[in-house]
């Protein structure tokens, strides 16, 4: 899926429809439905607290190779505020520290529209990035997060570990094992967003999204972990 720009929700409600047919998924609904939530989620929180005036930009590459599993790759790229900006009035305790915005950003329960309130705004339980990081791993992707000076990767799960142990999710994303972050010279005004679905791990979507949406805490848990099995 070529690069997009996405200004409002009539643009964006017309990439999700052409995502079947551009990624060629329409034989695969439950990758589809991962696909198309994720898109949605990642380019509905640019809109929603960005304030970018150029809007969202997001492509996606469909991946189909005979010698690793069959993948999707999304994007999402801003040039808004960014993160620690949208947080700060909820939390004046990150306004210039884009490391602790990041990390507060990707726990669930944490939202800019009201402080500290799980599930404050209508319709954004502050669990968008949670919900989409678990997803990634959850189906042996990668994850990353990228505002202003700081940057986070969830690398994928190696294949011996995903066989052999259940997968744990930390609410915490900094408290995975398999991460790696660091401060950039060149900050990046906005935010990024990278994900990647192993579509191979996607036999049933709609019982992976409500398991995940059921272990969400009904407060802000920083070292919480939840399994999949």
């Amino acid at each position: 899926m070529p690069l997009i720009q996405v200004k409002t929700t009539a643009d964006l409600q017309a990439v999700i429809g052409n995502v079947s047919a551009v990624l060629h998924l329409d034989r695969d609904p439950n990758s589809l439905s991962a696909v198309q939530y994720c898109v949605s989620e990642l380019v509905r929180n640019v809109l929603e607290h960005s304030e970018s005036g150029e809007g969202a930009w997001v492509c996606a590459q469909r991946y189909l190779t005979e010698d690793s599993p069959s993948r999707v790759a999304i994007a999402v790229a801003d040039c808004g505020h960014g993160i620690a900006a949208t947080l700060s009035g909820a939390y004046p305790q990150i306004r210039d520290d884009d490391m602790m915005a990041i990390q507060l950003a990707m726990q669930p329960g944490v939202t800019g529209a009201q402080s500290g309130l799980y599930g404050g705004a209508p319709n954004n339980a502050g669990a968008g990035l949670f919900i989409t990081r678990a997803i990634a791993k959850a189906t042996g992707g990668y994850f990353v997060l990228i505002s202003g000076k700081a940057a986070f990767r969830l690398n994928r799960e190696k294949p011996k570990k995903q066989t052999r142990q259940p997968l744990t999710i930390f609410h915490d994303a900094f408290n995975e094992p398999n991460v790696k972050r660091c401060l950039q010279t060149a900050p990046w005004i906005g935010t990024v967003a990278a994900m990647e679905i192993n579509t191979e791990r996607t036999t049933n979507f709609p019982e992976l999204f409500q398991w995940i949406r059921q272990q969400l805490p009904t407060k802000k848990t920083a070292a919480g972990k939840i399994k999949f099995t």
